[in-house]
């Protein structure tokens, strides 16, 4: 009998074995997971940025879209002066509506002619800023060489007031200075004009070349003046 009860306290469950849904001692207990939720705000800042996106590249499409290929001032050019090869180039930009523009074709018939206005570097030059300098009604243009000496070092742009003073002949130079002493000499005629175009230096790299814009009454002596090398200008005040 004693035999027996030994085996079957043998063949007893034992007291360690864990019960279903005890924790085995040292083991960690895992935490129960948590369902991660989006934030409103991420998801609104998403949408916002696709929504930019496509605005900026159909901005951009549309830009490239009306891009137009036009001429672009590359120098400095005063009203007057005459536009050369390499004052004007080509740009291709997107032009607002409105805006006066000359198209890149017509780039070679634009050298040789004459800037109304002053055209400063990166400019657009327009239909009207470009041509043959209107003449003021009721006055004439003179052509007048003047070597040096007769004219100031000073800059002298278009629109500039000068007078145009008439000088003695040189056979008379002497005959004036005598008079020039005396109490009663007389003041050298002068006529006012406006300079048309800023002074170029002639050929003979000596001499200046200038066009100015006078009363047309006075247009005929003054070019006769000219023709003898007997001018001489000065820049009068505002």
């Amino acid at each position: 009998m004693l035999t027996a009860r030994t085996r079957r306290a043998r063949h007893a469950p034992s007291d360690d074995v864990a019960e279903p849904g005890a924790t085995a001692p040292g083991a960690v207990e895992e935490s129960p997971r948590l369902r991660s939720r989006r934030s409103p705000m991420l998801i609104v800042a998403g949408l916002l940025c696709a929504v930019l996106g496509a605005l900026g590249g159909a901005f951009a499409w549309t830009q490239a879209s009306r891009a137009q290929s036009v001429l672009v001032m590359t120098r400095d050019v005063a009203r007057g002066e005459q536009l050369r090869s390499g004052d004007v180039g080509v740009v291709s930009i997107s032009v607002a509506e409105g805006v006066s523009t000359l198209p890149a074709s017509e780039l070679d018939g634009l050298i040789g002619e004459h800037a109304r206005v002053d055209l400063p570097a990166g400019s657009l030059p327009g239909r009207g800023s470009v041509g043959a300098l209107p003449l003021t009604p009721g006055t004439s243009r003179v052509g007048l060489r003047l070597p040096a000496g007769r004219m100031p070092t000073s800059p002298m742009p278009a629109g500039t007031r000068i007078s145009v003073v008439e000088v003695a002949e040189k056979s008379e130079t002497q005959a004036a200075a005598n008079a020039s002493r005396s109490a009663d000499a007389e003041t050298p005629r002068s006529t006012d004009a406006v300079v048309v175009r800023a002074p170029v230096r002639a050929e003979d790299r000596t001499s200046w070349l200038l066009d100015v814009e006078v009363s047309a009454d006075q247009a005929a002596r003054l070019a006769d003046l000219a023709s003898r090398d007997r001018v001489a200008v000065i820049v009068r005040g505002p």
